[in-house]
């Protein structure tokens, strides 16, 4: 996973944008202290098996979704009913490799506006950080993924972030005549969001997600992400437009890809600071 501050006016600091909780042991691993049944054998078994079943679906999409590269302009729409809704359109140039993912994502529009940009930094077992120059100080700035920026979205949804969590399979049902897979994700000990939990419904056909709920360490619903239309690009299937909507702000936000390629090969100094100094020069 595709990022101004609020009232989409940042300041310089900020310039920057654009991816089961376990049961009650109770019910789910059945353990018992005065009184309570011990675990058996069959229950911790099937709790493993839907963890392990979690896990391969998310690693699935992820397999399906890696590209060395990968180009796309992407037209950012945010309606509010406190604030002037907003258009943006972002270049984002993506190198991934097995142990890093380099994404460099730029504001076209508005033209007032281009010289925003940001290059974010995924690298595994470190957390991820997103990079800006400040013009006025002559300096790269760093931040984490936790702040909001487009529609009070955070950097951390637009990239993805997925190996934060653990998963496991909850559910198999049918939406809109879809069958879907139900992945929840509880954020691992080690790792840092305001997102504690992730619910996905991954399509069964493509391993594509159909819909996201995003919650926080309190159980209450953030964002609800529903995928509205996909595609087929160069053989792959793919997400084409999704609408969020932030349940603490009375934001939504629609992102429609609006042309995506896959190039052999880009110039290796589209992901450097220099571009993105260059970029927030203009």
């Amino acid at each position: 996973m595709l990022r101004r501050l609020k009232h989409m006016k940042p300041t310089p600091t900020s310039r920057v944008f654009s991816r089961l909780v376990i049961c009650s042991a109770l019910l789910t691993l059945g353990l018992s202290l005065s009184g309570c049944k011990r675990e058996t054998t069959g229950g911790s078994d099937f709790s493993a098996a839907r963890h392990e079943r979690g896990t391969q679906i998310v690693a699935e999409y992820l397999k399906r979704d890696a590209a060395p590269y990968r180009k796309q302009r992407v037209r950012l729409s945010i309606t509010s009913t406190s604030e002037p809704n907003k258009v943006y359109e972002l270049d984002i140039w993506r190198k991934q490799t097995e142990k890093e993912t380099l994404t460099l994502t730029h504001v076209v529009q508005p033209a007032d506006e281009n010289d925003l940009a940001a290059l974010s930094i995924e690298r595994k077992g470190e957390p991820a950080i997103n990079v800006t120059y400040v013009s006025s100080t002559d300096e790269f700035r760093e931040t984490g993924t936790n702040k909001m920026f487009f529609g009070g979205l955070t950097a951390q949804e637009l990239l993805g972030e997925w190996d934060k969590y653990d998963y496991t399979l909850v559910d198999e049902k049918n939406l809109d005549g879809v069958k879907v897979m139900d992945v929840e994700g509880t954020l691992k000990p080690t790792a840092e969001s305001v997102l504690a939990r992730t619910r996905t419904l991954f399509r069964s056909d493509n391993y594509l997600p159909a819909e996201m709920h995003l919650f926080d360490s309190g159980g209450k619903e953030m964002r609800t992400f529903k995928v509205k239309k996909y595609n087929n690009v160069a053989g792959r299937d793919v997400v084409w437009l999704t609408e969020i909507e932030n349940h603490l702000r009375p934001t939504t936000v629609t992102v429609e890809i609006l042309s995506l390629d896959f190039p052999d090969r880009v110039d290796e100094a589209i992901f450097t600071r220099d571009r993105l100094k260059q970029l927030s020069r203009k």
